[in-house]
Protein backbone atom coordinates (compact mmCIF):
# COMPACT_ATOMS: atom_id res chain seq x y z
CA UNK A 1 0.00 0.00 0.00
CA UNK A 2 2.46 2.33 1.39
CA UNK A 3 4.69 1.22 -2.66
CA UNK A 4 1.42 2.46 -4.22
CA UNK A 5 0.75 5.60 -3.22
CA UNK A 6 4.08 6.59 -3.50
CA UNK A 7 4.11 5.39 -7.46
CA UNK A 8 0.59 7.31 -7.73
CA UNK A 9 2.24 10.60 -6.09
CA UNK A 10 5.13 10.60 -8.72
CA UNK A 11 2.50 9.38 -11.31
CA UNK A 12 0.99 13.12 -10.21
CA UNK A 13 4.21 15.34 -9.90
CA UNK A 14 4.82 14.27 -13.68
CA UNK A 15 1.75 15.49 -14.81
CA UNK A 16 1.85 18.60 -13.07
CA UNK A 17 5.48 18.93 -14.33
CA UNK A 18 4.61 18.32 -17.70
CA UNK A 19 1.74 20.77 -17.41
CA UNK A 20 3.86 23.55 -16.47
CA UNK A 21 6.72 22.78 -19.27
CA UNK A 22 3.63 23.07 -21.92
CA UNK A 23 1.83 26.28 -20.60
CA UNK A 24 4.68 28.31 -20.31
CA UNK A 25 5.14 27.44 -24.46
CA UNK A 26 1.69 27.85 -24.90
CA UNK A 27 1.72 31.41 -23.20
CA UNK A 28 5.02 32.09 -25.02
CA UNK A 29 3.17 31.28 -28.44
CA UNK A 30 -0.01 34.05 -27.66
CA UNK A 31 2.50 36.42 -26.70
CA UNK A 32 4.87 36.35 -29.56
CA UNK A 33 1.24 37.04 -31.54
CA UNK A 34 1.89 40.81 -32.27
CA UNK A 35 -1.01 42.72 -31.19
CA UNK A 36 -2.79 45.37 -33.38
CA UNK A 37 -1.85 48.47 -32.04
CA UNK A 38 -3.63 51.97 -32.15
CA UNK A 39 -3.16 54.73 -34.73
CA UNK A 40 -2.36 58.01 -34.51
CA UNK A 41 -4.30 59.90 -36.85
CA UNK A 42 -3.15 63.32 -35.77
CA UNK A 43 -0.70 64.70 -35.38
CA UNK A 44 1.81 62.94 -37.71
CA UNK A 45 5.32 61.48 -37.45
CA UNK A 46 8.39 64.17 -37.26
CA UNK A 47 5.50 66.58 -37.37
CA UNK A 48 6.11 70.20 -35.52
CA UNK A 49 4.26 71.08 -32.91
CA UNK A 50 3.24 74.58 -31.11
CA UNK A 51 0.71 75.46 -28.69
CA UNK A 52 -2.79 73.60 -28.64
CA UNK A 53 -2.33 70.05 -30.38
CA UNK A 54 -5.04 68.47 -31.94
CA UNK A 55 -4.60 64.65 -31.13
CA UNK A 56 -6.58 61.88 -33.11
CA UNK A 57 -6.25 58.01 -32.71
CA UNK A 58 -7.88 55.23 -34.19
CA UNK A 59 -8.05 52.12 -31.39
CA UNK A 60 -7.84 48.33 -33.34
CA UNK A 61 -11.26 46.65 -33.59
CA UNK A 62 -12.34 44.89 -30.32
CA UNK A 63 -10.74 47.44 -28.22
CA UNK A 64 -12.39 49.77 -25.80
CA UNK A 65 -11.34 53.13 -24.40
CA UNK A 66 -10.65 54.71 -22.01
CA UNK A 67 -7.19 56.30 -24.31
CA UNK A 68 -4.58 58.82 -23.05
CA UNK A 69 -1.87 61.02 -24.25
CA UNK A 70 0.99 62.59 -23.64
CA UNK A 71 4.08 64.41 -25.22
CA UNK A 72 6.62 61.98 -23.44
CA UNK A 73 4.46 61.70 -20.28
CA UNK A 74 2.97 63.94 -17.71
CA UNK A 75 0.56 65.91 -18.56
CA UNK A 76 -1.77 63.04 -19.50
CA UNK A 77 -4.71 64.31 -21.74
CA UNK A 78 -7.84 61.88 -21.69
CA UNK A 79 -9.27 61.48 -25.14
CA UNK A 80 -13.16 61.22 -25.80
CA UNK A 81 -14.52 59.11 -28.32
CA UNK A 82 -15.59 60.58 -31.52
CA UNK A 83 -19.32 59.61 -32.13
CA UNK A 84 -19.56 55.75 -31.75
CA UNK A 85 -16.73 54.84 -34.31
CA UNK A 86 -13.57 53.72 -32.92
CA UNK A 87 -11.77 57.05 -33.12
CA UNK A 88 -10.76 58.97 -30.12
CA UNK A 89 -9.62 62.91 -30.11
CA UNK A 90 -8.72 65.93 -27.54
CA UNK A 91 -6.07 68.53 -27.11
CA UNK A 92 -2.72 68.64 -25.26
CA UNK A 93 -1.10 71.83 -24.52
CA UNK A 94 2.60 71.44 -26.04
CA UNK A 95 3.38 74.60 -24.19
CA UNK A 96 4.07 72.26 -20.91
CA UNK A 97 7.08 70.44 -21.93
CA UNK A 98 10.64 71.09 -22.92
CA UNK A 99 11.20 72.48 -26.93
CA UNK A 100 12.62 69.65 -28.63
CA UNK A 101 12.47 65.95 -29.66
CA UNK A 102 9.59 64.68 -27.92
CA UNK A 103 7.57 61.24 -28.17
CA UNK A 104 3.71 61.69 -28.45
CA UNK A 105 2.44 58.37 -26.26
CA UNK A 106 -0.91 56.76 -26.40
CA UNK A 107 -1.76 54.57 -23.61
CA UNK A 108 -4.74 52.34 -23.69
CA UNK A 109 -6.06 49.45 -21.40
CA UNK A 110 -3.98 47.04 -23.87
CA UNK A 111 -0.34 47.94 -22.92
CA UNK A 112 0.83 45.61 -25.94
CA UNK A 113 -1.52 48.36 -28.06
CA UNK A 114 -0.12 51.50 -27.12
CA UNK A 115 1.57 53.13 -29.62
CA UNK A 116 4.18 56.46 -29.66
CA UNK A 117 5.61 58.49 -32.43
CA UNK A 118 8.09 60.85 -32.75
CA UNK A 119 7.26 64.39 -33.01
CA UNK A 120 9.03 68.14 -32.38
CA UNK A 121 7.81 70.63 -29.82
CA UNK A 122 8.98 74.48 -30.70
CA UNK A 123 7.11 76.88 -28.64
CA UNK A 124 8.59 80.36 -28.09
CA UNK A 125 10.63 80.90 -24.32
CA UNK A 126 8.52 82.70 -21.79
CA UNK A 127 10.12 84.36 -18.61
CA UNK A 128 8.82 83.36 -15.18
CA UNK A 129 10.39 84.79 -12.09
CA UNK A 130 11.80 82.91 -9.27
CA UNK A 131 13.24 82.70 -5.95
CA UNK A 132 15.14 79.38 -5.80
CA UNK A 133 16.46 79.63 -2.37
CA UNK A 134 14.29 80.20 0.87
CA UNK A 135 14.21 78.35 4.85
CA UNK A 136 12.07 78.14 7.32
CA UNK A 137 11.61 76.61 11.02
CA UNK A 138 13.00 73.52 9.88
CA UNK A 139 16.12 74.76 9.65
CA UNK A 140 17.17 78.11 10.82
CA UNK A 141 14.64 80.34 9.30
CA UNK A 142 10.54 80.87 10.65
CA UNK A 143 7.80 79.28 10.28
CA UNK A 144 6.33 75.89 8.54
CA UNK A 145 6.90 75.05 4.49
CA UNK A 146 3.38 74.79 3.74
CA UNK A 147 2.71 78.70 5.24
CA UNK A 148 6.07 79.37 2.98
CA UNK A 149 4.60 78.21 -0.14
CA UNK A 150 1.25 80.18 0.51
CA UNK A 151 2.82 83.42 0.85
CA UNK A 152 5.09 82.68 -2.09
CA UNK A 153 2.01 82.12 -4.40
CA UNK A 154 -0.35 84.66 -3.14
CA UNK A 155 1.68 87.55 -1.37
CA UNK A 156 4.99 87.61 -3.56
CA UNK A 157 3.07 86.60 -6.16
CA UNK A 158 5.94 84.25 -7.87
CA UNK A 159 5.87 81.76 -10.57
CA UNK A 160 8.15 79.80 -9.42
CA UNK A 161 9.48 79.13 -5.77
CA UNK A 162 12.10 76.33 -3.81
CA UNK A 163 12.36 75.96 -0.25
CA UNK A 164 15.96 75.07 0.62
CA UNK A 165 16.00 74.28 4.22
CA UNK A 166 19.34 72.87 5.10
CA UNK A 167 19.58 69.38 4.88
CA UNK A 168 21.62 68.87 8.42
CA UNK A 169 18.72 70.10 10.36
CA UNK A 170 15.83 68.42 9.10
CA UNK A 171 14.93 64.64 9.74
CA UNK A 172 12.54 62.29 7.67
CA UNK A 173 8.94 63.49 8.58
CA UNK A 174 10.26 66.72 7.88
CA UNK A 175 11.89 66.09 4.52
CA UNK A 176 8.34 64.08 3.44
CA UNK A 177 6.58 67.38 4.59
CA UNK A 178 8.64 69.67 2.79
CA UNK A 179 8.03 67.67 -0.46
CA UNK A 180 4.31 67.10 -0.29
CA UNK A 181 3.79 70.96 0.96
CA UNK A 182 5.67 71.64 -2.14
CA UNK A 183 3.74 69.07 -4.73
CA UNK A 184 0.63 70.18 -3.17
CA UNK A 185 1.72 73.42 -3.53
CA UNK A 186 2.25 73.45 -7.55
CA UNK A 187 0.10 73.56 -9.90
CA UNK A 188 1.31 73.87 -13.60
CA UNK A 189 0.49 76.68 -15.39
CA UNK A 190 -0.23 79.02 -12.36
CA UNK A 191 2.25 78.32 -10.07
CA UNK A 192 5.52 76.17 -9.79
CA UNK A 193 6.98 74.97 -6.70
CA UNK A 194 10.19 72.29 -6.35
CA UNK A 195 11.20 70.44 -3.04
CA UNK A 196 14.78 71.25 -2.74
CA UNK A 197 17.62 70.89 -0.13
CA UNK A 198 20.77 72.92 0.79
CA UNK A 199 23.93 71.32 1.78
CA UNK A 200 25.76 73.57 4.58
CA UNK A 201 29.41 72.82 4.84
CA UNK A 202 32.29 74.90 5.79
CA UNK A 203 33.95 74.64 2.36
CA UNK A 204 30.54 75.95 0.90
CA UNK A 205 27.06 75.82 0.51
CA UNK A 206 25.06 74.34 -2.30
CA UNK A 207 21.27 73.86 -3.10
CA UNK A 208 19.91 70.94 -4.56
CA UNK A 209 16.67 71.12 -6.46
CA UNK A 210 14.31 68.02 -6.52
CA UNK A 211 16.39 65.75 -4.87
CA UNK A 212 14.95 61.87 -4.02
CA UNK A 213 16.95 61.99 -0.76
CA UNK A 214 18.05 64.21 2.30
CA UNK A 215 21.16 61.79 2.86
CA UNK A 216 24.75 63.37 0.69
CA UNK A 217 28.43 62.91 1.11
CA UNK A 218 29.97 65.00 3.49
CA UNK A 219 33.24 65.82 1.53
CA UNK A 220 33.02 68.54 -1.66
CA UNK A 221 34.31 65.63 -4.06
CA UNK A 222 31.47 63.03 -3.07
CA UNK A 223 29.16 65.46 -3.66
CA UNK A 224 29.90 66.10 -6.60
CA UNK A 225 30.10 62.73 -7.32
CA UNK A 226 26.85 61.99 -6.08
CA UNK A 227 24.80 64.58 -7.83
CA UNK A 228 26.00 63.74 -10.95
CA UNK A 229 25.06 60.46 -10.92
CA UNK A 230 21.23 61.57 -9.44
CA UNK A 231 21.53 63.77 -12.61
CA UNK A 232 19.88 66.86 -9.89
CA UNK A 233 20.49 70.25 -10.54
CA UNK A 234 22.64 72.00 -7.73
CA UNK A 235 23.84 76.01 -7.19
CA UNK A 236 26.74 77.26 -5.71
CA UNK A 237 24.89 79.61 -2.62
CA UNK A 238 26.13 83.21 -1.62
CA UNK A 239 29.65 82.73 -2.73
CA UNK A 240 31.42 85.74 -2.18
CA UNK A 241 34.43 86.77 -4.44
CA UNK A 242 35.17 82.73 -4.95
CA UNK A 243 38.34 83.22 -3.19
CA UNK A 244 37.34 81.21 0.03
CA UNK A 245 34.69 78.60 -0.87
CA UNK A 246 34.91 74.79 -2.77
CA UNK A 247 38.50 75.27 -2.72
CA UNK A 248 38.70 78.86 -4.73
CA UNK A 249 35.70 77.01 -6.68
CA UNK A 250 38.50 74.25 -8.60
CA UNK A 251 37.26 73.42 -11.31
CA UNK A 252 35.60 69.37 -11.63
CA UNK A 253 34.78 68.32 -14.44
CA UNK A 254 32.36 65.73 -12.94
CA UNK A 255 31.03 68.63 -10.86
CA UNK A 256 30.71 70.57 -13.65
CA UNK A 257 27.88 67.67 -14.46
CA UNK A 258 26.08 68.60 -11.64
CA UNK A 259 26.21 72.28 -10.97
CA UNK A 260 24.73 75.04 -13.24
CA UNK A 261 23.81 77.82 -11.37
CA UNK A 262 25.68 80.35 -8.93
CA UNK A 263 24.17 83.19 -7.50
CA UNK A 264 24.99 86.28 -8.40
CA UNK A 265 23.63 89.36 -7.03
CA UNK A 266 26.49 91.98 -6.36
CA UNK A 267 29.64 93.14 -7.82
CA UNK A 268 31.30 90.84 -5.26
CA UNK A 269 29.57 88.01 -6.75
CA UNK A 270 30.00 88.84 -10.17
CA UNK A 271 34.05 88.29 -9.34
CA UNK A 272 33.25 85.00 -7.99
CA UNK A 273 31.36 84.09 -11.44
CA UNK A 274 33.55 85.49 -13.62
CA UNK A 275 36.56 83.74 -11.69
CA UNK A 276 34.52 80.06 -12.12
CA UNK A 277 33.72 80.78 -15.82
CA UNK A 278 37.28 81.42 -16.61
CA UNK A 279 37.93 78.18 -14.54
CA UNK A 280 35.56 76.41 -17.09
CA UNK A 281 32.77 75.77 -15.34
CA UNK A 282 29.67 76.30 -17.12
CA UNK A 283 26.80 77.82 -14.84
CA UNK A 284 24.38 80.62 -15.30
CA UNK A 285 23.85 83.61 -12.65
CA UNK A 286 21.36 82.98 -10.04
CA UNK A 287 19.14 85.92 -7.82
CA UNK A 288 17.74 84.55 -4.69
CA UNK A 289 17.00 86.16 -1.37
CA UNK A 290 18.27 83.21 1.04
CA UNK A 291 15.33 84.42 2.76
CA UNK A 292 14.89 82.98 6.44
CA UNK A 293 12.27 85.49 7.90
CA UNK A 294 8.36 85.54 6.88
CA UNK A 295 9.23 87.42 3.55
CA UNK A 296 9.29 84.65 0.93
CA UNK A 297 10.26 86.05 -2.55
CA UNK A 298 9.73 89.93 -1.80
CA UNK A 299 13.48 91.09 -0.54
CA UNK A 300 15.81 91.98 -3.29
CA UNK A 301 16.93 88.97 -5.91
CA UNK A 302 15.15 86.94 -7.92
CA UNK A 303 15.78 84.50 -11.63
CA UNK A 304 14.62 85.00 -14.91
CA UNK A 305 13.98 81.67 -16.13
CA UNK A 306 12.99 81.26 -19.60
CA UNK A 307 11.02 78.30 -20.75
CA UNK A 308 8.25 77.46 -23.31
CA UNK A 309 5.31 77.31 -20.33
CA UNK A 310 5.01 77.54 -16.77
CA UNK A 311 5.51 73.58 -15.99
CA UNK A 312 7.32 71.50 -13.43
CA UNK A 313 9.33 69.61 -16.14
CA UNK A 314 9.72 72.89 -18.13
CA UNK A 315 11.43 74.79 -15.21
CA UNK A 316 13.52 71.58 -14.20
CA UNK A 317 14.77 71.82 -17.54
CA UNK A 318 15.41 75.36 -18.24
CA UNK A 319 17.44 75.48 -15.16
CA UNK A 320 19.49 72.52 -15.62
CA UNK A 321 20.29 73.98 -19.25
CA UNK A 322 20.86 77.50 -17.51
CA UNK A 323 18.48 79.02 -19.24
CA UNK A 324 17.56 81.77 -16.26
CA UNK A 325 19.55 85.12 -15.76
CA UNK A 326 19.91 87.32 -12.22
CA UNK A 327 18.00 90.59 -11.80
CA UNK A 328 17.22 92.96 -8.94
CA UNK A 329 14.24 94.25 -10.12
CA UNK A 330 11.24 92.08 -9.75
CA UNK A 331 9.75 92.26 -13.24
CA UNK A 332 12.53 93.56 -15.92
CA UNK A 333 12.85 91.02 -18.88
CA UNK A 334 15.78 90.09 -20.12
CA UNK A 335 16.70 88.04 -23.47
CA UNK A 336 20.42 87.50 -24.74
CA UNK A 337 21.35 85.47 -28.12
CA UNK A 338 24.22 84.85 -29.58
CA UNK A 339 23.90 83.24 -33.51
CA UNK A 340 20.39 82.35 -32.23
CA UNK A 341 21.49 80.55 -29.37
CA UNK A 342 19.87 81.22 -25.94
CA UNK A 343 21.53 82.10 -23.07
CA UNK A 344 23.17 79.30 -20.88
CA UNK A 345 23.28 77.15 -24.50
CA UNK A 346 27.03 75.56 -26.01
CA UNK A 347 27.21 76.49 -29.33
CA UNK A 348 28.73 72.91 -30.81
CA UNK A 349 29.75 74.12 -34.21
CA UNK A 350 32.49 76.28 -34.84
CA UNK A 351 31.63 79.72 -36.20
CA UNK A 352 32.76 82.23 -38.01
CA UNK A 353 31.50 85.74 -36.63
CA UNK A 354 29.88 86.60 -33.30
CA UNK A 355 25.74 88.19 -33.48
CA UNK A 356 24.83 89.12 -30.25
CA UNK A 357 21.19 90.33 -29.77
CA UNK A 358 20.41 91.87 -26.32
CA UNK A 359 16.56 93.04 -25.35
CA UNK A 360 15.78 94.59 -21.86
CA UNK A 361 12.21 95.70 -21.32
CA UNK A 362 11.02 97.38 -17.99
CA UNK A 363 7.26 97.66 -18.06
CA UNK A 364 7.79 100.41 -15.29
CA UNK A 365 8.17 103.85 -17.06
CA UNK A 366 10.42 105.26 -14.91
CA UNK A 367 12.92 102.25 -14.49
CA UNK A 368 15.43 103.42 -17.32
CA UNK A 369 18.27 101.12 -18.72
CA UNK A 370 21.62 102.64 -18.11
CA UNK A 371 23.74 100.44 -19.89
CA UNK A 372 24.47 97.28 -21.56
CA UNK A 373 28.08 95.56 -21.17
CA UNK A 374 28.82 92.79 -23.39
CA UNK A 375 31.82 90.40 -21.77
CA UNK A 376 33.93 88.60 -23.67
CA UNK A 377 35.94 85.83 -21.34
CA UNK A 378 35.08 87.91 -18.68
CA UNK A 379 36.36 91.72 -19.81
CA UNK A 380 33.99 94.22 -21.18
CA UNK A 381 34.37 94.34 -25.11
CA UNK A 382 31.02 96.66 -25.95
CA UNK A 383 28.98 98.74 -23.97
CA UNK A 384 25.36 100.03 -25.01
CA UNK A 385 23.73 103.24 -23.19
CA UNK A 386 20.36 103.46 -23.10
CA UNK A 387 18.07 105.88 -21.58
CA UNK A 388 14.55 103.75 -21.96
CA UNK A 389 12.26 101.26 -20.61
CA UNK A 390 12.78 99.36 -23.45
CA UNK A 391 16.13 98.38 -24.99
CA UNK A 392 16.95 96.43 -28.48
CA UNK A 393 20.47 95.88 -29.46
CA UNK A 394 22.42 94.11 -31.53
CA UNK A 395 26.31 93.93 -32.19
CA UNK A 396 28.09 91.94 -34.78
CA UNK A 397 31.70 91.13 -34.81
CA UNK A 398 34.30 88.49 -35.38
CA UNK A 399 36.43 87.16 -32.10
CA UNK A 400 39.95 85.79 -32.27
CA UNK A 401 39.85 81.99 -33.42
CA UNK A 402 39.44 79.67 -30.18
CA UNK A 403 36.83 79.00 -27.33
CA UNK A 404 34.95 81.76 -25.89
CA UNK A 405 31.52 82.83 -23.63
CA UNK A 406 30.03 85.81 -23.85
CA UNK A 407 27.22 86.57 -21.44
CA UNK A 408 25.37 90.61 -20.92
CA UNK A 409 25.20 93.16 -17.45
CA UNK A 410 22.77 95.37 -17.34
CA UNK A 411 22.47 98.73 -15.18
CA UNK A 412 19.73 100.54 -14.65
CA UNK A 413 19.64 104.16 -13.73
CA UNK A 414 18.56 103.17 -10.39
CA UNK A 415 21.21 101.44 -9.78
CA UNK A 416 19.75 97.33 -9.95
CA UNK A 417 21.86 94.85 -12.04
CA UNK A 418 21.11 92.43 -14.31
CA UNK A 419 23.63 89.25 -15.59
CA UNK A 420 22.69 87.41 -18.38
CA UNK A 421 23.71 83.39 -18.59
CA UNK A 422 26.74 83.35 -21.42
CA UNK A 423 26.54 81.28 -24.65
CA UNK A 424 29.79 79.53 -25.10
CA UNK A 425 30.97 79.39 -28.87
CA UNK A 426 34.23 77.99 -30.39
CA UNK A 427 35.37 80.49 -33.30
CA UNK A 428 37.10 79.01 -36.56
Amino acid sequence: MKTGRIEHGWGLAVSLIALALVMPLETTGAQRKPAPKAEVVKPKADQSLRGIVDVRLKLPAGLSGPAYAGLGGPPWVELEQVDDSNEWAGQINSRMVPNGGQKLIVKTTNKRSDVAVGVTVENPLRIYFADLHSHTGYSDGTLLPVVAHDYARKVAKLDVFVLTDHLEYIDDTEWLDMREAAWDASEDGRFVSIPGLEWTKRIGHINIFDPKTRSWPLDLAGFYKAAAAAGVTCKFNHPGNGEKVFNALAYSEIGDKALQLMEVRRPQEEKAYIRALKLGWHIAPDGADDTHSPNWGIRFAWSGILAPGLSKRNILDAVKNRHCYSTLDRNCTLRFKVNDATMGDIIADPVGSVKVMVAVNDPDAGDLIGKIELFEDGAVVQTDESNSNRRRWRTMFKPKPGEHYYFVKITQKDENLMWSAPVWVTVD
